[in-house]
């Protein structure tokens, strides 16, 4: 069994619901790294494909900031955000 924080649902009438976005939201001491946002971007795998919107984001929250490799990862991905204090409280 698994969990996700965060599950954004796009509601269609008369048709089931798709999953546009999944995400994590972590409240530690440290940034958030690579494992993080390579267990969401398995867990985003293992949705069914006929309940998923294209394009299927991936959002990471987090307290404490991300490390250098994932903000990397999603400068050059188009499919994942990463969310600070800061944007969460200001925008981008």
């Amino acid at each position: 069994m698994h969990e996700l924080d965060v599950v954004v649902v796009h509601k269609r009438p008369f048709e089931p619901d798709l999953v546009s976005a999944i995400g994590e939201v972590k409240c530690t001491g440290r940034p958030v790294g690579e494992p993080e946002l390579a267990r969401l971007a398995h867990l985003r795998e293992l949705l069914p494909a006929e309940r998923v919107a294209d394009p299927r984001r991936l959002l990471l929250f987090s307290r404490a900031g991300f490390t250098p490799a994932v903000t990397r990862a999603a400068r050059s991905r188009g499919d994942v955000e990463l969310i600070d204090l800061d944007r969460l409280y200001h925008g981008e």
